[in-house]
C-alpha cells in the first residue's frame, strides 16, 4: 500500500470509527443537561480549562518532534517521554496548590473541589502521550482511533451513570478520569515500549535538539490553546458562570466537525507530509485543502444552519441561548481545519517558528474582538471568536505564499467550491422548515427533513462547484475499501 492510500485510509478509519462514539458522546452532553444547571457546569469548565492551562504551559513540543521524524531514535524518544512527563508533574501541582484562589475571581468559587480529579485525568493523559505519537509516527491510525473512541465511550457512559444518581457536576470530572485511564491504557499496551521507554543516559545535546524543534512549536500550541479555552474564562469574567457554560456548550457543539473531522485528518497528514518529497508537497497542500473543505465545510455550515431546530428538540428550555451561539460559532469549523492543515505543512516542512507567530497572531486578534466587541454580550463575543479564527485562516495562507510561493489566489480556489456549495445546502434547509412551519410537526422530524434537504442539496452543489474533487474523493474512499483488510502492525512496517 503506498503513502498516498495509506493516508486516505487512515483518514477514513479514523474519522468512521470516531463518529459513533462522538455522536454518543454529543447524546450524553445533551443527557448531561437535563441533570446539572448552566452554572455549575459553567464552573466545572472553568476548572478544566485552568489544569488544562497548567497541562498545555508545560508541554514543550516534544511529541510533535516524534511524529515530524520518523526516523528517530529511542534515545531520543525516551528523553521525550522523561521530560514530557516530570514537567506535567510539576504544572499539575501548581495548579492544584493555587487553582482554589482563582476561582472568585472568575465567578466560579467553587472550581477547588473540581480540581484534583481533573488533574488526575491530565496526568494519565500526560503518560500516554508520548506512545500515542509513536503510533501516529508508525501510522497506525486505527489503534489511535480505536482508543480514543473507547475512551470517549467511557467517559459518556460514567458521567451519564453518576449525573443521574445525583453527583451532579462531579460526574463530568469522573467521567473525563475514566477516558483519560482508558486512552492510557489502549495507548501504553499497544506501542513498543522500547521505542518510547527505553531507558538511556540523558544527554545535553540531544535536548539541545528537542527544543530546538519544540519550543517554537510549544509556544505556538500554547498561543492556540489560549485562543480555545481562555475565551471560556473571559465568558465566565464578564457574564457569569451560567453564560459561560452555555457558551462552552455551544463551542463544544460547533466544534464537533472541526474536532472529530478536521483534527483527525491533520493527525494524518503530519506522518503523511513528512514522508512525501519537498517538490510535491505544496500541491499536496491544495489537494488536502479541497478534499477536506468537501467533508467538512458541509458538516459546519449545516449545523449553524439547523441550529436552532436542533437546540429547541433536544436540549432543555434552561439552555436555550444556546442556539444563537451555535449558529455563529459553526464558522470555526470552517476555519480551524484549515489552520491545522497548514500547521502540519508547516511542521512537515520544519517550520516550527511560522506556526508559533501563527497562533500568536490569532490569540492576539481573538482577546483584542472579545475585549472590545465581545464585552457587549456572550453572542458578540461568539462574533469575536469567530473573526479571530478566520483571520488565522487568511494569515496561514499568506505565510504558505511566502515560504513556498503557493499563489493566495490558488489557495483561497482551494476551498472556494466546497465553501460555495454550502449556499444551495443552507437555503434548503431554510425552505424545509418554513415549509414545516405552515403544520405541527414535531421538532424531532423537522430536524430530520431539514437535515435530509441540506444533504440533498449539498450533493448536488458539490457537484456542480466541486465536481473534480468530489468525484476524487468517491474514488479515493471506494478503492480504500475495496482493499483487503490488513492489520495494523503490517501496516506500519510495510513503509
Amino acid at each position: 500500500m503506498n503513502l498516498g492510500q495509506k493516508t486516505v485510509r487512515g483518514a477514513i478509519f479514523t474519522i468512521t470509527t470516531g463518529i459513533g462514539a462522538r455522536a454518543i458522546g454529543l447524546v450524553s452532553t445533551l443527557v448531561l443537561t437535563r441533570f446539572i444547571d448552566p452554572d455549575a457546569y459553567g464552573e466545572v469548565m472553568v476548572a478544566a480549562v485552568l489544569v488544562m492551562t497548567a497541562n498545555q504551559f508545560s508541554t514543550v513540543g516534544f511529541g510533535q518532534y516524534i511524529v515530524s521524524n520518523p526516523k528517530v531514535s529511542r534515545a531520543t524518544a525516551f528523553h521525550a517521554t522523561a521530560f514530557h512527563v516530570l514537567l506535567g508533574v510539576l504544572a499539575l501541582g501548581l495548579v492544584l496548590a493555587i487553582g482554589g484562589a482563582l476561582g472568585p475571581h472568575l465567578d466560579a468559587p467553587h472550581i477547588a473541589q473540581f480540581l484534583p480529579g481533573l488533574a488526575l485525568s491530565a496526568l494519565f493523559d500526560r503518560v500516554s502521550f508520548m506512545p500515542e505519537r509513536v503510533l501516529v509516527k508508525d501510522l497506525r491510525f486505527g489503534v489511535v482511533s480505536a482508543g480514543r473512541s473507547a475512551g470517549d465511550l467511557a467517559m459518556s457512559g460514567v458521567a451519564v451513570a453518576l449525573a443521574a444518581l445525583g453527583w451532579g457536576a462531579a460526574a463530568i470530572v469522573a467521567g473525563n478520569v475514566a477516558r483519560s485511564l482508558v486512552r492510557a491504557l489502549v495507548f501504553i499496551g499497544a506501542a513498543e515500549r522500547r521505542d518510547w521507554l527505553e531507558p538511556c543516559r540523558l544527554s545535553l545535546s540531544r535536548m539541545r535538539e528537542l527544543l530546538a524543534f519544540g519550543v517554537p512549536l510549544a509556544i505556538g500550541a500554547l498561543f492556540g490553546f489560549a485562543a480555545r479555552r481562555w475565551d471560556n474564562l473571559l465568558i465566565a469574567r464578564f457574564f457569569g458562570a451560567g453564560p459561560a457554560g452555555m457558551y462552552n456548550l455551544a463551542y463544544n457543539l460547533a466544534d464537533v466537525p472541526a474536532i472529530q473531522v478536521g483534527e483527525q485528518i491533520g493527525d494524518v497528514l503530519v506522518p503523511s507530509f513528512a514522508r512525501l518529497a519537498p517538490e510535491r508537497r505544496p500541491a499536496a497542500l491544495l489537494r488536502s485543502l479541497t478534499l477536506l473543505g468537501l467533508v467538512v465545510f458541509p458538516l459546519a455550515v449545516g449545523l449553524g444552519a439547523v441550529a436552532e431546530t436542533l437546540i429547541d428538540a433536544v436540549l432543555d428550555p434552561r439552555w436555550h441561548a444556546v442556539a444563537p451561539m451555535l449558529m455563529v460559532l459553526s464558522a470555526l469549523s470552517i476555519a480551524r481545519p484549515i489552520g491545522w492543515t497548514v500547521t502540519s505543512y508547516l511542521q512537515a516542512r520544519q517550520l516550527p517558528r511560522p506556526i508559533m507567530w501563527l497562533e500568536a497572531f490569532k490569540l492576539v486578534v481573538l482577546l483584542g474582538a472579545i475585549f472590545t466587541l465581545g464585552r457587549l454580550s456572550a453572542l458578540s463575543a461568539c462574533v469575536a471568536v469567530g473573526l479571530g479564527f478566520g483571520a488565522h485562516t487568511l494569515a496561514a495562507f499568506w505565510v504558505v505564499r511566502r515560504v513556498d510561493g503557493l499563489p493566495f489566489g490558488a489557495l483561497l480556489r482551494s476551498v472556494a467550491g466546497p465553501l460555495f456549495a454550502c449556499g444551495p445546502m443552507v437555503a434548503a434547509v431554510f425552505l424545509a422548515r418554513r415549509g414545516l412551519a405552515l403544520g405541527s410537526a414535531p421538532r424531532l422530524l423537522e430536524l430530520a427533513v431539514e437535515v435530509l434537504a441540506g444533504a440533498v442539496a449539498y450533493v448536488i452543489a458539490a457537484l456542480t462547484f466541486s465536481r473534480g474533487a468530489s468525484r476524487e474523493l468517491v474514488a479515493r474512499a471506494a478503492e480504500v475499501l475495496r482493499r483487503r483488510p490488513r492489520s495494523e502492525a503490517a501496516v506500519g512496517r510495510s513503509e
